[in-house]
């Protein structure tokens, strides 16, 4: 009986060809994305809702006001409090996003960008990871509120 082969020497060369391909295409795109991004973009709807820095300097106060680039559907208010020595996180902003269908809590902090809270039924934003990496986002499909690291 004769062995049946279901591929030939030629598609073997084929296929590795087109998964090294492959694999550098992944490579360079890895390499593209590396890095922390500088900035938060939050977009609702669609529109811009403002950019915020990703690194807080310390203040002297315990409290203090930012200002943001902000477009669209208003303000956003954003507070960073700087703690004690006990504290995990010394310094963080927090803003408050209003969405279609209520409103998101993001905070800054470390460099990173965390969804804290949102009105949403099921919280698929807030159980996300913390997003520092340039092109990484957070989204809340209900509120449409778009977070994004940018350079």
């Amino acid at each position: 009986m004769e062995r049946v082969s279901f591929f030939k020497k030629n598609d073997i060369i084929i296929l590795i060809v087109l998964l090294s391909i492959a694999a550098a295409g992944l490579f360079v795109f890895h390499l593209a994305h590396l890095g922390n991004g500088k900035k938060v973009r939050v977009t609702v709807d669609g529109e811009l809702f403002g950019e915020y820095d990703l690194g807080i300097n310390d203040t002297e106060d315990d409290s203090t006001e930012f200002d943001a680039v902000v477009g669209g559907q208003g303000a956003g208010r954003s507070d960073a409090v700087k703690k004690d020595q006990n504290n995990e996180k010394k310094n963080v902003q927090r803003i408050e996003i209003p969405g279609k269908i209520g409103k998101c809590i993001l905070i800054i902090y470390d460099g990173k960008a965390d969804m804290e809270s949102a009105d949403c039924p099921n919280q698929i934003c807030v159980h996300h990871s913390s997003i520092s990496h340039k092109g990484e986002t957070i989204i809340c499909l209900p509120n449409r509120v778009v977070i994004e690291i940018i350079d």
